[in-house]
């Protein structure tokens, strides 16, 4: 880390901070950043060096071995980079840190997290915010696109964009900007799970399908009805994507309150569900016959009136392993088959919560109907609010063809507006 990663325009000249760089939690070693022009002295005001060389003293780069907070204090390495910024490399320990901060905050230093000082110190949005959300990416899949993100992946397609505006390449343009927006689902949830709520009537194995689909005993599974009031939900990763299974109550007219309130809680989940997966039990005499019976009369009830037109929706008819003759027959060639049925517009799989068969089918179909066409390598993902805004604003001033719009909404996006804070 050098001074020249600080760019000086970006700091508030009069403030001194004091930030965690490394990730919060224990490790072997932290390192913490004064920043500002009170830096050096506070500081000095907490370290001892072993050889009684004052901070101020010793040249820029220069390690420095002592204890933190007088002769008995912790022994620690203090390194001044530049006259506004000093590094404290301290015991990864979590007490360690906070004493070496605490005391830095008795000398006068405002403390900021690290996401801030990111904020601060770098004049590309785009990367900035791509750092921050590295951190928070929870599988390798979404870290690889959000990766390209911050090595440019779209800056470059902005700037693309820009280029083809300033030589009238409308057409270019617009594909351009249109190609990076169709990547906006995936990129809102880079970071943050698809929710696929599994709902149904009672005992149709809502919860043995969540812990297949898991991977471990997450719902409780019980033979009586209703066994399922709250909504129980676990995380986990499906191809790759991220996903938060959420186990529902039954839905049926509610024989109590409490049940009452599980079916409320049920229907609520549904409503905010990126997808829905409505079990059916394979056993009931319908399910070759009239495969969208039961969802109908579920819908004529209004349990599924709550339901999105944006969701995705999945029928599985669950307990395979329980169907006999004749209907045995008939539903292994559909697993057989290897993809989803298509009934209705409606995609239909078959499974066994019991004995595994169909949950790969399921499986696929998820992550089929979840992200339809994956981010190519160094495709252009957006994985902001802000910037799915701010391209189809763009995409709407390109085609009007205007041209002043399109770039300045372009630019913003690659640089701190003027209307930032620079601090």
């Amino acid at each position: 880390m050098t001074g020249d990663e600080f760019p000086p325009q970006l700091l508030d000249p009069h403030e001194t901070l004091v930030v965690e760089l490394t990730p919060a939690g224990r490790g072997a070693v932290a390192v913490v950043l004064a920043a500002g022009p009170d830096a050096t002295r506070a500081v000095d005001q907490c370290f001892m060096a072993v050889r009684g060389r004052p901070l101020a003293d010793a040249p820029n780069g220069r390690i420095l071995l002592g204890r933190w907070g007088g002769p008995d204090g912790e022994e620690l390495v203090v390194c001044r980079r530049d006259e506004r910024h000093v590094e404290i490399h301290c015991h990864g320990g979590m007490a360690a840190v906070a004493s070496v901060i605490s005391q830095l905050e008795r000398q006068g230093c405002r403390r900021i997290l690290w996401q801030e000082w990111l904020r601060r110190t770098s004049a590309d949005p785009i990367r900035t915010a791509a750092q921050i959300a590295l951190s928070q990416a929870p599988t390798a899949r979404t870290a690889t696109i959000l990766l390209d993100q911050y090595h440019g992946a779209l800056a470059t397609a902005i700037r693309a964009a820009s280029e083809a505006i300033s030589a009238g390449e409308w057409q270019r343009a617009g594909e351009v900007i249109n190609a990076v927006l169709a990547h906006r689902d995936v990129g809102a949830h880079l970071t943050t799970p698809w929710q696929v709520v599994l709902a149904g009537p009672p005992n149709v194995g809502k919860s043995s399908l969540m812990n297949s689909l898991a991977g471990y005993e997450r719902a409780i599974v019980s033979p009586l009805h209703g066994t399922t009031r709250d909504v129980v939900t676990t995380l986990t990763a499906i191809d790759g994507w991220p996903v938060r299974l959420s186990d529902t109550a039954g839905l049926r007219t509610p024989q109590d309150a409490i049940e009452s309130a599980g079916v409320a809680l049920a229907t609520e989940a549904i409503a905010r569900a990126d997808m829905v997966l409505l079990v059916h039990d394979a056993t009931c005499s319908t399910a070759i016959d009239e495969p969208a019976s039961e969802t109908t009369a579920a819908a004529n009830e209004g349990t599924l009136s709550c339901l999105p037109e944006r969701t995705h929706l999945i029928h599985v008819w669950n307990k395979i392993d329980l169907v006999a003759n004749p209907w045995r027959s008939v539903l292994a060639s559909e697993i057989r088959a290897g993809s989803p049925s298509e009934r209705h517009g409606e995609k239909v799989v078959f499974t066994s919560a019991i004995t595994g068969a169909g949950i790969a089918q399921l499986v696929n179909a998820i992550s089929q109907a979840i992200v339809s066409v994956a981010p190519a390598a160094g495709d252009a993902v957006p994985f902001s609010t802000e910037q799915v805004a701010a391209l189809a604003a763009a995409s709407t001033a390109i085609a009007s063809r205007n041209a002043r719009a399109a770039c300045r909404v372009l630019n913003s996006l690659l640089k701190k507006g003027t209307g930032s804070r620079n601090t």
